[in-house]
């Protein structure tokens, strides 16, 4: 059943479904193999031996899944697919633009916002903040009111080899 589980890799059902072909050939053999062992005048018959085998081949199929040997085999395969390398691909370049831009109107800092956009890999944000008559933004410039807009372009490369 191991290597039949290893092999495929089915749901339970299927398991069971092509597993039971198995159990009826394994009980075949079993049954010819006693046919030859059967004296009847002794009272010695293969129907007790083959009765018992159909049960114990029956509860060997259906408690197979929860058995330690399948749940380590499936483990196995499991950690088989997930550290799996990924194969080398071809080397690619892409670019990408990022602009990120302030707005600094006249005010005290009473109204603030931003608003962004991304298109694929390229991204636009823009910002708007009335402080440039706050004295600390003042101060931070070297005593001269900040610029109304400012803007900054950010080129990003990404290089797979």
């Amino acid at each position: 059943l191991l290597k039949k589980m290893s092999k495929d890799g089915l749901d339970s059902a299927q398991f069971f479904e092509d597993n039971a072909t198995a159990l009826r050939t394994a009980l075949f053999a079993f049954e010819t193999s006693a046919a030859l062992l059967e004296i009847p005048s002794l009272s010695l018959t293969k129907s007790n031996a083959v009765r018992d085998v159909t049960g114990k081949l029956n509860n060997a199929l259906m408690t197979f899944p929860d058995s330690p040997a399948a749940k380590i085999k499936a483990m196995k395969k499991v950690e088989q697919t997930v550290s799996k390398k990924k194969k080398p691909s071809e080397g690619s370049i892409d670019l990408a633009l990022d602009v990120v831009a302030m707005i600094r109107p006249d005010g005290f800092g009473n109204l603030q916002g931003f608003a962004g956009y991304q298109l694929g890999p390229h991204s636009v944000t823009v910002g708007c903040h009335n402080d440039a008559d706050d004295p600390q933004v003042i101060a931070q410039f070297g005593g001269v009111r900040p610029p109304f807009i400012r803007v900054q372009p950010k080129l990003k490369l990404e290089v797979e080899l």
